[in-house]
């Protein structure tokens, strides 16, 4: 269950918080799965970047895809490894 405040949507919320000068200079990752991301994904598609997670054939503003959970878990896991030296 979501609880979100009257006439406020993830998008507004995730916009002010990218205009807040403690994320200057961040570039912002996004995934979401259900419709209230729908939102994000517009305000992020020119600033970062953004995952739909499911379904690929429904309509969205996300500039990527990832299949299910278990694919954010890689990806997630992807990132977190990103920099470090191999053997």
């Amino acid at each position: 269950m979501e609880v979100l405040p009257y006439g406020v949507n993830k998008g507004e919320a995730i916009q002010k918080i990218l205009l807040s000068s403690y994320f200057v200079g961040y570039f912002p990752l996004y995934l979401g799965d259900d419709t209230t991301d729908k939102s994000v994904f517009a305000v992020i598609q020119e600033q970062g970047l953004s995952f739909k997670v499911g379904d690929e054939e429904q309509p969205t503003k996300a500039t990527h895809f990832l299949k299910n959970p278990a694919q954010v878990r890689e990806f997630l896991a992807l990132l977190a490894t990103q920099g470090e030296e191999k053997p």
